[in-house]
């Protein structure tokens, strides 16, 4: 009955331990989550960077148009003076009235443009507020993570040495069979509570439950295999 009893509290420790150590190995991934965030941020940011950098751009080449036409204008009419024919004179000013209507288009790209700049620098300003939310908070939860993962070890590290300390009290072939039910189980030792194991929640023997009571032997669940203590012994 001890090394029943032991199996119980090692099967109790080992449920403990194998708890912690899935919450440990979730922890690269919550952190790869947090580099994936942060990284979403900065795209936004680097989009909207080149956003107003071809919007910028856009106006840029809106002023040249400007200029250009201004200046084939101002050509234009210099050779108004030139011109022998009036029929050469109406070509000139359709030329002339054509390269003023491109001003006047390209002057109102530059407005829309000016529209834009301003529209995505806000944009910028957003992302940028968004892409500094998500470096402190994600950093606020590193930190949270790295004492998570300290105390964790250090959970582990005293459940490990309290298990040394129970695996001594257990025979060695007891042992063996407990880990090969370990292995497959979880937790390998069940509460045989109202007939029932607590395990996989079947009925038991009757006759199993009167050996259970008397304490003879060792009994495993048919069903799940576990390794059977009756509650009020517990």
């Amino acid at each position: 009955m001890q090394g029943i009893q032991a199996l119980l509290e090692l099967s109790r420790v080992d449920v403990q331990i194998a708890e912690l150590e899935d919450e440990k190995r979730g922890l690269p991934a919550a952190r790869a989550g947090f580099v994936q965030e942060r990284e979403k941020g900065q795209a936004a940011v680097e989009a909207a960077q080149a956003a107003l950098v071809a919007a910028e751009h856009e106006q840029r080449r809106h002023e040249a148009a400007v200029a250009d036409r201004e200046a084939l204008v101002a050509k234009l009419e210099g050779q108004q003076h030139q011109i022998k024919t009036n029929e050469a004179y109406k070509v000139l000013l359709h030329e002339i009235d054509q390269a003023r209507a491109a001003i006047s288009d390209a002057e109102t790209k530059i407005l829309e443009a000016m529209e834009g700049i301003e529209a995505t620098r806000a944009g910028l300003e957003r992302s940028r507020a968004a892409a500094k939310g998500i470096e402190e908070r994600t950093a606020h939860q590193e930190r949270m993570i790295a004492e998570r993962e300290k105390s964790l070890d250090q959970s582990l590290g005293n459940l490990r040495r309290d298990r040394e300390g129970l695996i001594g009290g257990v025979d060695a072939a007891l042992l063996a069979r407990y880990d090969r039910i370990a292995s497959r189980r979880r937790p390998a030792v069940a509460m045989a509570v109202k007939g029932s194991c607590m395990g996989c929640h079947v009925s038991l023997p009757p006759q199993m439950l009167l050996e259970l009571r008397r304490g003879a032997g060792l009994h495993t669940c048919g069903n799940c295999q576990r390794i059977l203590v009756l509650a009020e012994h517990a």
